[in-house]
């Protein structure tokens, strides 16, 4: 017979492979920092906590109850200074754990949203903690949950990029010492440990551009957390996998030619993914085309070129007749009267001579006029997050390129 040592018995609450892809009638409960308590998510406006993603999440999902016990300024290290004066209790990740122990016994999905204050900001006292207490922190947390709760589904959500000074904080470091990207990767090596979930809003292209965060730094929109909403609903119905889990990391390789006309700058680029291909790398060419039969012409030049089946190609039309389209397809489009239709026979995109207007998804209004290239500028951005591996024609060659070089 096997004997397992007691260090296996702890890493053991860390292996929990049944997964509740069906919130239909479950209670979920949700610890995280302000970003899912919903602070400045409607100015002036409460409260807040209605129109999160979790709870709009749940809602789809037909949950019977969400509980969010998230609150401003909290991590794993720090509470809320005032409110633990109040209440007389740590609101830290392990204190929420502790006092609300007979709602974890009685759920059925945690979400665990942290990270960004563990960065940011060092312990009440003062003092500071490192990435590895980081780790230690987060693994014995999950330890603590699935103690309480055996049958927990357990989900981590990597929920933001945060930015300072108009631009993305990824390699700022923090009084800490550590960076963003850094906290964020330990945030991730844990979650794989342990075998949780993780939603990460990048696979759905969320949260890759200043504009979609109230605030300019740190907390989303209402018209966001809308779409993350129907993202996390996505990411259950799937086996709490992404489209990125699904369909596989592509390499994007950003091309502003005429994809369907033979040229220099073409014949580079299919060079370039047939030698990803043989590295073993799927490609997805970011192109930027007005053309209604994309979708036919897709397969022929897939077909002509011997290209690998696998090849993805998003068109910034497309993706923007249908941004919430997670299943591998592509919209049909119509061009009427200078005006871009998608399926469902509404009007998304205005072409005014070499300018264009957006019909934006926060407020169904049309954008203002720009150049096509501030257009496609701005589609990338948007698109483009930090996990992405990006390549774009420089002196007839393709070099690698950091998502911040479009900054």
């Amino acid at each position: 017979m096997e004997v397992k040592s007691k260090v296996k018995k702890i890493l053991g609450q860390c292996r929990h492979k049944k997964t509740q892809n069906d919130w239909t009638n479950k209670n979920v409960v949700v610890f995280g920092d302000s970003i899912v308590a919903g602070q400045e998510l409607v100015k002036e406006a409460t409260p807040y906590r209605d129109v999160v993603y979790a709870k709009l999440a749940s809602y789809y999902l037909n949950a019977h109850k969400l509980e969010n016990f998230a609150e401003t300024g909290t991590g794993q290290f720090k509470g809320q200074h005032h409110l633990d004066r109040l209440t007389g209790w740590k609101h830290t990740f392990e204190g929420s754990i502790k006092h609300y122990r007979q709602e974890i016994q009685q759920a059925d999905v945690v979400l665990i949203a942290y990270g960004n204050n563990d960065w940011k900001q060092p312990n009440p006292d003062g003092s500071l903690h490192t990435l590895d207490e980081v780790k230690v922190k987060l693994r014995k947390n999950i330890q603590r949950i699935r103690l309480i709760n055996r049958h927990i589904q357990l989900v981590g959500i990597l929920e933001t990029l945060a930015f300072r000074k108009h631009k993305p904080a990824w390699h700022l470091e923090g009084p800490n010492g550590f960076t963003y990207q850094e906290m964020l990767s330990a945030f991730i090596e844990v979650y794989q440990e342990c075998d949780v979930p993780i939603f990460d809003i990048r696979d759905y292209h969320l949260g890759n551009h200043m504009d979609e965060y109230v605030d300019d730094r740190d907390h989303f929109t209402l018209h966001v957390h809308k779409q993350i909403a129907k993202s996390l609903a996505d990411f259950v119905h799937h086996q709490y996998e992404s489209p990125t889990d699904r369909f596989g990391q592509t390499v994007k390789i950003i091309f502003d030619g005429e994809l369907f006309e033979d040229s220099k700058k073409r014949r580079i680029l299919i060079k370039k993914i047939r030698e990803l291909d043989k590295l073993g790398k799927q490609s997805e060419i970011l192109c930027f085309m007005m053309d209604v039969n994309f979708y036919q012409n897709i397969k022929k030049f897939i077909e002509i070129n011997l290209l690998p089946k696998n090849l993805k190609i998003t068109n910034i039309y497309q993706y923007y007749a249908s941004p919430l389209r997670y299943e591998d397809n592509t919209e049909i489009l119509s061009l009427r009267s200078s005006t871009l239709y998608n399926d469902k026979n509404i009007a998304f995109i205005q072409l005014i001579s070499d300018q264009v207007k957006l019909r934006r998804y926060s407020d169904c209004e049309w954008s203002n006029q720009m150049t096509k290239k501030q257009f496609n500028q701005n589609w990338l951005k948007h698109y483009l997050s930090m996990k992405d591996v990006i390549f774009i024609l420089k002196e007839d060659k393709y070099e690698r390129i950091q998502n911040l070089d479009l900054y």
